[in-house]
């Protein structure tokens, strides 16, 4: 009886050795696939009863506590079995790799494999406090003006197909953008009060139009469509790469990419309106020594036409930006970076489609930038020179810069002093700096001629072992006050001056997405004196410029989504 008693525990005990070592190597099944360490069962306390041969989990009447060292071998996990089952499952994930490519290789033309498709998408929110007359803070947005104070939008700012074909030393790249517009064609609703209706480089009471209706609708333009050949020349540590087709100028997209939050800011050129893609040929590369990067450059001849225009001048932009790092640079551009950039252009002949127009018209840019990168963050400093470059803020007319948005339009009342935008594009600032009001004489008659001047600075700083960051930008641009009288007089300075702020906060939630929020304000560095000038001794220059002036302020969330 004994005998059968103790055979009856053994095989008590042996199967519950058997379902405690099946559920200790399912443990360590589950721990190792999901990278967790496998709990110690050090702690754990069991019971025998020596007459049944029973295992209990409490203590007992007649039972009697399991050595711990047999608890912890019933309870090790089976190592050499867990090593073989992740083996096997490694092997056949190759073997339906191998079996993927055979059926892709099978099905899919052989060119398909050098195809890499990608997006990305700027989409956010905006709130406008305090509206005003000023360039679009964001691409595509259309801003109410000033006296629609709460203004706020939803926004898709831009949204980028990406299609790359690349083979070992060149590669096709063409990006369709969905563009949203704002153009409006034809004469609003009358006002409910005596009014005149007017957009600036009108005379009171006409339209300006713009070409096209859309309403606000999406369209399809092509940003990029270029040719690279990486290394046409490659010796003595210098490189060099030519492109043919519509690419990024050598400035802009630079800009844009030092800048850090493009998704929240605008560069300091493309705030003033100048594009970040020409149609043109190029070149670009490296001076590399030791292992690192001392010398960057990029280079080309363009159109004077914007991507989203035709060209109708007979003169090519030569344009170029040569970067230097004195101390030596890696390939992410880390280190002091002393940076230049010029960019010229003429229009000696308009060929507009209704005659060849000669007017002589020089435009150019030039900036000079210093700045200190590492893997966190980023300072920089930058001054910009520009000469009839956005003709008195973006003014219609000659020499004027094509915005992708227009953002507001004015009702003047003819009862009083009362102004105010409204939702509209097409018009600019309600007061004009056009070129014939400089007086200068060329060879057709009064041609313009406009000095600007602009100082920057910008930066980020990215927390280490966050995922947040923080950034912003200050920009000033002073524009060539001309000595006029009458009712063009600027006695306290050249009303466009202007003053931009953006300081934000930045999450990225992973490595496609990454959210930003901030705030940016707007404002004429002269406002107060021409304001002040209503109960002045000026009140002319109250009424031609300062009733129109005021702070710009809005608060963004913006996304940047890229796979």
């Amino acid at each position: 009886m004994e005998k059968i008693s103790r055979t009856k525990s053994q095989m008590r005990l042996g199967s519950l050795t058997a379902f405690v070592f099946a559920l200790a190597a399912a443990l360590a099944l589950i721990f190792a696939f999901g990278g967790t360490k496998t709990a110690s069962a050090s702690g754990a306390v069991l019971y025998e009863n020596p007459n049944t041969g029973e295992i209990f989990l409490k203590p007992g009447q007649g039972r009697v506590k399991v050595g711990q060292g047999v608890i912890n071998q019933l309870l090790k996990p089976n190592t050499k079995k867990t090593t073989e089952q992740i083996n096997n499952l490694k092997t056949t994930e190759k073997k339906l790799e191998a079996s993927l490519k055979t059926v892709k290789g099978e099905t899919l033309p052989a060119w398909t494999k050098h195809i890499t498709l990608g997006t990305l998408v700027y989409m956010g929110y905006g709130y406008y406090n305090n509206t005003g007359f000023t360039p679009a803070l964001q691409l595509q947005e259309n801003p109410a003006g000033p006296g629609h104070n709460g203004y706020n939008a939803f926004n898709v700012n831009r949204a980028y197909l990406i299609f790359l074909y690349h083979q070992d030393n060149w590669f096709l790249k063409i990006t369709p953008n969905i563009n949203k517009s704002n153009n409006y064609t034809g004469v609003p609703p009358s006002p409910a009060a005596a009014g005149e209706w007017w957009a600036s480089g009108t005379t009171p009471g006409s339209w300006a139009s713009s070409s096209g209706t859309t309403f606000g609708n999406e369209y399809f333009r092509l940003k990029y469509a270029f040719l690279q050949f990486n290394h046409v020349y490659a010796a003595n540590g210098l490189t060099m790469n030519l492109k043919l087709g519509q690419f990024p100028t050598p400035m802009i997209a630079w800009e844009d990419g030092l800048l850090g939050y493009h998704v929240a800011e605008r560069t300091p050129w493309g705030f003033l309106g100048v594009t970040s893609t020409q149609t043109g040929i190029g070149v670009s590369g490296k001076f590399r020594a030791n292992g690192k990067i001392y010398m960057a450059y990029n280079a080309g001849f363009f159109d004077n036409a914007t991507f989203h225009q035709g060209e109708n001048v007979d003169q090519k932009s030569p344009q170029a930006r040569v970067s230097f790092y004195p101390f030596g640079a890696d390939a992410g551009l880390d280190g002091l970076g002393i940076s230049g950039y010029y960019a010229w252009s003429e229009q000696t002949n308009n060929f507009d489609g209704y005659s060849n127009v000669e007017n002589n018209f020089p435009t150019a840019r030039a900036s000079a930038i210093l700045d200190y990168k590492t893997p966190q963050g980023l300072i920089a400093f930058q001054y910009d020179y520009g000469l009839n470059v956005t003709s008195g803020g973006f003014a219609s007319g000659a020499g004027s810069i094509s915005q992708d948005a227009g953002s507001w339009c004015g009702y003047k009342s003819t009862t009083g002093p009362a102004a105010y935008g409204c939702n509209y594009a097409g018009a600019t600032y309600p007061f004009n700096l056009n070129p014939a009001l400089l007086g200068i004489t060329g060879a057709n008659g009064v041609i313009g001629h406009n000095t600007e001047h602009g100082l920057d600075a910008f930066g980020y700083y990215n927390i280490p072992n966050s995922k947040f960051g923080v950034f912003g930008l200050i920009q000033r641009f002073y524009y060539e006050t001309p000595v006029l009288s009458g009712a063009n007089a600027m006695p306290y300075g050249n009303p466009f001056d202007f003053q931009r702020g953006v300081i934000g906060v930045a999450y990225h939630l992973n490595s496609h997405i990454t959210l930003t929020i901030d705030d940016q304000n707007y404002q004429f560095l002269h406002e107060k004196n021409y304001m002040d000038a209503q109960y002045g001794s000026d009140p002319a220059a109250y009424y031609t410029y300062g009733q129109w002036m005021g702070d710009t302020n809005a608060y963004f969330i913006q996304a940047r989504i890229a796979f």
